[in-house]
C-alpha cells in the first residue's frame, strides 16, 4: 500500500474534503434559507452552498490524484501532522470566535479576532529578524491594530450594506 501512495498528507486532506463535500451536497440538516423559491435560484442559500460543495469535491478529487503514485520507484511521504504555536493559536481564536459571536455580537469578535491572528503572524514573521526576536514593536502593534480596525469596518460594510446580511 506505501508504494501505491506517494503522500499519507495528501491522502488524508483528500479523503476529509471529499467527505464535507459529499455531506454537503447530500444532507438533509444544511438551512438552505428561502424554501418557497421566490427570487429565482441566484437568491437561495442552498445555491451557493451546492457550488462551494462541487468546487471543493472537485479539489478533493485532484489532491487524491495528486496523493496516488503513478511511478513505480517513488518514495513515500509518512503522516506528519505539524503543530506550532501558530495553528494552536488560530484554531483555539477561532473556536472562541464561533462560541463567543452569538453573544458578543459581529464588530466586538470581529476586531478581537483580526487583531489576534494578524498579531500571531506578525510575530512570526519577525522571528526571522534577529533584533525583533519575534517580539512586536509598539510601531507594528499599532498597525495591526489599525489594520485589524479598518478590516473590521470593511467587512461589516461589505456584509451589512452591499450584501444586506443580518449579522448578529
Amino acid at each position: 500500500m506505501k508504494k501505491a501512495i506517494r503522500s499519507t498528507n495528501d491522502l488524508l486532506l483528500a479523503l476529509l474534503m471529499g467527505g464535507v463535500s459529499v455531506f454537503l451536497l447530500t444532507s438533509k440538516k444544511i438551512i438552505t434559507g428561502v424554501e418557497n423559491g421566490l427570487g429565482g435560484t441566484w437568491a437561495q442559500a442552498s445555491t451557493y452552498i451546492h457550488l462551494l460543495a462541487g468546487i471543493l469535491l472537485a479539489l478533493s478529487v485532484l489532491q487524491l490524484i495528486y496523493a496516488i503514485n503513478f511511478k513505480s520507484g517513488g518514495e513515500h511521504k509518512k503522516l506528519r501532522i505539524p503543530i506550532s504555536r501558530e495553528i494552536l493559536i488560530t484554531a483555539a481564536a477561532l473556536v472562541l470566535y464561533a462560541l463567543l459571536l452569538p453573544v458578543l455580537t459581529f464588530f466586538p469578535c470581529t476586531l478581537a479576532l483580526n487583531i489576534v491572528l494578524c498579531g500571531t503572524f506578525a510575530m512570526k514573521e519577525n522571528q526571522g529578524d534577529p533584533e525583533l526576536k519575534g517580539k512586536l514593536p509598539k510601531k507594528q502593534l499599532i498597525a495591526v491594530v489599525i489594520y485589524s480596525v479598518v478590516l473590521t469596518i470593511v467587512l461589516w460594510v461589505l456584509f451589512t450594506q452591499i450584501l444586506k446580511c443580518v449579522l448578529p
